[in-house]
């Protein structure tokens, strides 16, 4: 299983130059060997962004991403350009040491993972470049994978000329991973549930963001399309209408909630693309949060067209009591993607507990 490969390959974060650690003796590290694991393909995945995983029954890790070049590379890292240049989203998962790049159809036909089901049938007139999904989180019940997915529109022709349009959720069989159906939650008042999810015995939390600010809304447990509630910053209500946020800070569109230890741990970039990564901890999934803790400050190279964003944990696969942490790296042109094939793919960390929990 892929899982025992992990367990071999990760390396402990015992070492390495601290970026905040005043209090620990270990201090963050870089995984590099987490970071080999998705290295430009020249069939299959060649580089993505988004990176959520989420645990199978069967102990392997389904590992979802957004744009994604598949294959094509061409000598001294560069990339050859295909029509289209890449797909909006694909799943990558490890089966031991082999590892295989989930897309509709074959990877010559740059077919998405995932379609919005009026471009997949074509009756939108539309292709994966004017209307897709962005993945969101997702999670496991009754032997079937829910992934959250927000649906954006082209709107014109610029890098950020794109707008939300709602969140549906698509359903896969397992252990095969095959797409059953796709469910429609609509737009919540531009919320983008989906970003997070967390898990507790009782309710399953949604969460999401708008103008920058973490909402969060909550099924009951096993039954993730059933009626959800709202934090209304104090309260829940049946009304999404009534959905405050639940923090006073900013950040990333892309997040992390989990619980350990009888705390909740959030992992939340800083917003508008900065480079700072923290950790926030609570005693419910709705916090009040405590002050964030600046865990790492993520390194790039002497050039204004990088940027790194959408810090995400992976609890699955805590080593040694050390978090894994991911972040994106990508560029504001889209020739340095053709110049440099590994640009665009993970980065990963790993981050001692006690620099969260204080313990």
């Amino acid at each position: 299983m892929w899982y025992i490969l992990l367990s071999v390959v990760i390396i402990m974060c015992k070492s390495g130059s601290p970026q905040r650690n005043e209090t620990a003796f270990r201090s963050v590290t870089e995984d590099t060997a987490f970071e080999k694991l998705f290295l430009p393909d020249s069939i299959g995945f060649a580089g993505g962004d988004g990176v959520y995983s989420q645990l199978l029954p069967d102990g392997r890790s389904v590992w979802i991403f957004g744009d994604t070049f598949i294959g094509n590379l061409a000598p001294g890292n560069t990339r050859h350009k295909t029509t289209p240049l890449y797909i909006r989203n694909s799943f990558v998962v490890f089966d031991g040491q082999t590892r295989h790049t989930l897309q509709q159809g074959k990877p010559e036909e740059f077919k998405s993972m995932m379609i919005p089901p009026e471009v997949k049938d074509g009756s939108s007139g539309q292709t994966e470049l004017e209307h897709w999904y962005w993945p969101g989180d997702a999670l496991v019940e009754e032997e079937k994978l829910y992934v959250f997915n927000s649906r954006f529109s082209q709107i014109d022709t610029g890098m950020w000329d794109f707008q939300f349009e709602g969140t549906d959720v698509v359903v896969f069989e397992l252990p095969e991973i095959q797409e059953l159906r796709t469910i429609s939650l609509g737009n919540f008042n531009d919320i983008h549930f989906g970003h997070a999810i967390c898990e507790t015995d009782s309710f399953t939390y949604i969460y999401g963001l708008k103008d920058g600010f973490a909402h969060a809304a909550r099924a009951r447990a096993g039954n993730i399309l059933g009626k959800w509630q709202y934090y209304t910053g104090q309260d829940w209500s049946d009304e999404f209408a009534d959905a405050r946020p639940m923090v006073d800070f900013s950040g990333s569109e892309q997040f992390s909630i989990f619980p350990i230890r009888k705390k909740f741990i959030m992992i939340m970039q800083e917003g508008h693309l900065g480079r700072q990564i923290f950790a926030y901890t609570a005693d419910s999934p709705v916090g009040p949060w405590s002050a964030g803790k600046l865990l790492y400050v993520t390194p790039l190279p002497d050039t204004s067209n990088l940027f790194t964003y959408n810090a995400l944990a992976h609890p699955q696969f805590l080593e040694d009591s050390c978090l894994l942490i991911s972040y994106n790296t990508n560029s504001t042109r889209l020739e340095d993607h053709f110049a440099d094939a590994l640009i665009y793919r993970p980065r990963f960390i790993r981050v001692p507990m006690e620099l969260i929990l204080g313990e």
